[in-house]
């Protein structure tokens, strides 16, 4: 099974960043950063899950969807490059 989770971008000063597992909606962050960190901790779980896969991808302010690095340890790491 495959899951995906997505971190739309956020350009308002005010609003939150959300966090979507598929459709649904996970949660909503103060940074794009609290988002991403809450998506690598649920990746870690749903991986724990026998035959799951997890993704994450990242909406950058142009619209673009990439790949974040599931397997970071830091945060931010991959979030603004492609995962070959």
């Amino acid at each position: 099974m495959r899951t995906i989770l997505y971190v739309p971008f956020n350009a308002s000063s005010r609003g939150k960043w959300s966090l979507r597992r598929n459709a649904d909606l996970v949660g909503q962050f103060d940074t794009r950063e609290e988002a991403i960190r809450h998506a690598l901790a649920l990746t870690t779980a749903i991986r724990n899950q026998q035959g799951q896969e997890v993704e994450i991808k990242v909406e950058d302010e142009s619209g673009v969807w990439r790949l974040a690095n599931a397997d970071a340890a830091d945060a931010d790491a991959g979030a603004d490059s492609e995962v070959t």
